[in-house]
């Protein structure tokens, strides 16, 4: 049990919680609490094909986490956060910002019942090229090959060179760790390249089709992703291909950000104003990827960076999000949701490279 969590069990054994609830219920509190969930769905297996790191919630704690939330926030919707920074708009009491990463098919099967049950408005964002072209998550790619390969150890020269052990069940979480780490780390990498070696190396090589297959299981289709749209749920962009902006070269940025949201405009027929950053590292300073945001079209940027947004000042591109867990448990959940500090750091600070 992490520090927070214990924390979390002491303060709500006090009294503290359920008094800031209270506090909260008549005393208008300047900031916006915003969830970030990417999977609802029961634990993974070791044989699973998808990364099962990703999955935040059971469908039990989230039906928890949502009937709470119903009872002690007000749901709002992304376009009425936009219309409250541009001036057109007031939040109302405590508001509450539910909103989902990369478009997994439990976000249409598991998720949206709860949220219609409890009268809230999800934000889905969207990564498009994984959605048009069928093509598997980097990450749940890794987590195939890893499960796959034909060989103790991987030998890699590209990005660097580097040896990975994968004979037992801790050596292959431990590599799939390192892969994903290179992707979000490596500035201008090659991610086809870096795929194509990876699997030579591996010796094992996902076919077409069946990767095909995955993701008609795993991922939502546009069908329905326009069903959340027309149910009164909102859709944001999740970039085009799910790089880290960071590592991305500055002339492959407008497709990544402008490419990504016209496509949704097209499909689903409104206006696309706010992202979710892949891997949800803050822009912070790095002026050349704030400036292709901007450029892009977007009027709200999210991250992972642990926090509320609002107060006197706050940074329209950098709005933080609370990252959801399944180890936080219902008390974990009401603490920090109702006492942001509670919530976990951020892993990684990227925001100046």
């Amino acid at each position: 049990m992490s520090l927070r969590s214990k924390l979390a069990r002491v303060l709500d054994g006090l009294g503290v919680v359920q008094a800031a609830l209270q506090l909260r219920s008549f005393v208008a509190t300047p900031w916006l609490t915003t969830l970030c969930y990417h999977r609802t769905a029961e634990q993974a297996t070791s044989g699973d094909d998808l990364d099962g790191e990703i999955i935040d919630a059971t469908p039990a704690q989230f039906d928890q986490q949502m009937k709470f939330l119903s009872e002690h926030f007000n749901f709002v919707g992304v376009d009425e956060v936009v219309d409250f920074v541009e001036g057109r708009g007031k939040l109302p009491m405590n508001p509450v910002l539910v909103t989902f990463d990369d478009g997994y098919k439990e976000c249409f099967t598991l998720s949206l019942p709860i949220l219609k049950r409890y009268g809230a408005r999800g934000t889905f964002f969207i990564s498009t090229q994984h959605m048009t072209e069928r093509r598997m998550f980097w990450w749940d790619r890794f987590n195939w090959i890893v499960r796959h390969t034909t060989t103790d150890q991987i030998r890699l020269v590209y990005p660097r060179e580097l040896v990975l052990d994968v004979a037992d069940e801790q050596q292959k979480r431990r590599t799939h760790q390192t892969l994903t780490t290179l992707v979000k780390q490596t500035v201008g990498l090659n991610l086809d390249r870096f795929m194509e070696e990876l699997e030579t190396a591996a010796g094992c090589s996902l076919p077409r089709d069946e990767e095909r297959k995955m993701v008609d299981r795993a991922l939502m289709s546009w069908a329905e992703v326009e069903h959340l749209s027309s149910a009164g749920m909102s859709v944001g962009s999740h970039s085009f291909s799910h790089r880290v902006l960071q590592t991305v070269e500055p002339k492959d940025l407008d497709v990544e950000l402008g490419g990504s949201r016209r496509e949704l405009e097209e499909r689903l027929g409104r206006a696309i104003r706010t992202i979710a950053y892949p891997v949800g590292y803050p822009l912070g300073t790095n002026e050349t990827v704030r400036r292709a945001v901007r450029d892009a079209g977007y009027s709200l940027g999210f991250t992972v960076r642990a926090g509320v947004f609002g107060g006197k000042r706050f940074d329209t591109l950098d709005v933080p999000r609370i990252l959801m867990d399944t180890s936080y448990d219902l008390q974990h959940f009401s603490a920090m949701t109702t006492l942001p500090p509670l919530a976990p750091r951020s892993e990684v600070d990227f925001t100046r490279r």
